[in-house]
């Protein structure tokens, strides 16, 4: 792992460590004294070998020529071995720039490249496995995916003394860390905190933004394709849009929980803080933390549809899932299969008190617009819920296929005991065939076949 030291230290520590690990003494005492001591002594190495590099940008801060440096190395010593190198590094602005981009020296040498993502919910739940559920989603809320800020909570002390010492003390490792990250990544970081600040207090809508952080709209643009660029902020639109990068309905938001969290309850309470008033900035954000975590919850649901939490069930593979709203109208959760044959709507609620029947009732007449336009469709219900159904929504349900109810994240154990799966959906539709008459087919008047065929139907149904 890369430091942040001078190079020709960074250099003969690398040579130190690979000479210990394949057990060479004089390099294990000396290292390399420059880059085509370490190139050269690779290339004549003929076994196969793995080499992973750490922090990979420190290097070519302490030397801007370290690309270049590279390029000729696995030009001339590497790029006929056994070798295996990886380079990672958690700036991702350096990574691109200094190893993805097409002026980069190493442009074009690259045989793959992954973005390492934060853990979804139920990995990231594992680091805290005392907690319940609801206490899990609240940390989830504030800490997100990223392993190190996960074991910065301690699950044998409660939720609030964690916030506390993780997050608002002086000296909390996570008080500052958004800051230090965006001053790392962004050359004009004024603008991008202001930026983020408004996203976190609710401004989606790109005049909304433009007039809270006072720049003109024709340069907002550029601003939040740079957060993009780092998987800062998303840009959501209707999930049912034809053409997502043409919508004009689109909003913004932050896609980092801990991110979010940082801007809207610690950087907007700066002044409380430096001020040692901590017990009151806990005391204050501990009070909104509920409200706060019903978006995380929110969020949790569509992506547990999307790694597939309803799929046996209901036999429906999602081809899109996401958000759908209309003028006044909102869904927390929407998705259609593939060929449309089956529209999923979902209502999200982090209450406590049970979801009843009127939850249900406000689903669908904010839908209507939904289930107007698909009217053939299958259309499936689900209600999530913090704290279960009432009891005359749970007998519904088991009379109802298309209606599904999940406890937290996971089926209503009262249904998934009585349900079985319902086999893979398949629509019902039939071609239709038209067949012309024959002169064998014709029937006088009067027959059967020339009766309407109300009054058959009917006559058949008499017992």
């Amino acid at each position: 792992m890369a430091a942040r030291l001078p190079g020709p230290l960074q250099l003969a520590d690398l040579g130190r460590a690979l000479g210990r690990h394949f057990d060479e003494p004089l390099l294990a005492d000396h290292g390399f004294a420059d880059w085509n001591g370490f190139f050269a002594w690779l290339g004549r190495r003929s076994d196969r070998f793995l080499l992973v590099l750490d922090e990979f940008p420190y290097l070519v801060e302490a030397d801007p020529a370290v690309p270049s440096l590279w390029q000729r190395g696995w030009d001339q010593h590497l790029s006929r071995t056994r070798a295996r190198v990886v380079l990672m590094g958690s700036s991702v602005s350096m990574m691109e720039r200094e190893t993805l981009a097409e002026r980069s020296p190493l442009y074009g040498r690259r045989t793959g490249q992954l973005r390492l993502q934060p853990f979804a919910f139920r990995d990231a739940a594992r680091f805290l496995p005392k907690y319940s559920f609801e206490d899990q989603v609240r940390a989830w809320s504030m800490l997100g995916g990223i392993p190190y800020y996960l074991t910065r909570f301690d699950d044998a002390r409660p939720l609030a003394e964690n916030l506390r010492t993780a997050l608002l003390e002086p000296g909390a490792v996570l008080r500052d860390e958004v800051e230090f990250l965006l001053r790392e990544e962004l050359q004009e970081p004024r603008v991008y905190f202001a930026l983020m600040q408004a996203l976190a207090q609710g401004k989606r809508r790109p005049s909304e933004l433009a007039n809270a952080v006072g720049i003109p709209h024709s340069s907002l643009g550029k601003y939040l394709g740079v957060l993009q660029s780092l998987d800062l902020v998303r840009r959501d639109v209707p999930v049912t849009e034809s053409a997502p990068e043409k919508s004009k309905r689109g909003l913004y938001g932050i896609v980092d929980p801990y991110v979010a969290f940082w801007f809207r309850h610690v950087f907007s309470r700066r002044s409380l803080l430096e001020a040692g008033r901590t017990a009151e900035a806990a005391a204050e954000i501990s009070a909104d933390l509920d409200l706060w975590a019903s978006g995380a919850y929110e969020a949790l649901c569509r992506d547990e549809v999307r790694r597939g939490l309803l799929d046996e069930r209901l036999g429906v593979r999602w081809a899109a899932v996401g958000r759908w709203w209309e003028a006044d109208r909102e869904v927390d959760l929407v998705a259609f299969d593939a060929d449309r044959a089956c529209l999923l709507l979902g209502e999200c609620k982090w209450s406590r008190g049970r979801v009843g029947q009127d939850v249900l009732a406000r689903l669908e007449a904010s839908a209507e617009p939904l289930t107007r336009r698909f009217p053939k469709k299958r259309v499936v219900r689900a209600l999530f819920s913090r704290s279960g159904f009432t009891a005359d929504l749970e007998r519904r349900a088991l009379a109802d296929p298309d209606l599904l109810l999940v406890h937290g994240l996971s089926p209503s154990p009262s249904l998934s005991a009585v349900r079985e799966p319902r086999a893979p959906y398949r629509s019902t539709k039939r071609p239709k065939v038209v067949r012309k008459p024959t002169t064998k087919s014709r029937r006088k008047p009067g027959s059967k076949s020339q009766q309407p065929i109300q009054q058959r139907t009917a006559k058949s149904q008499k017992p």
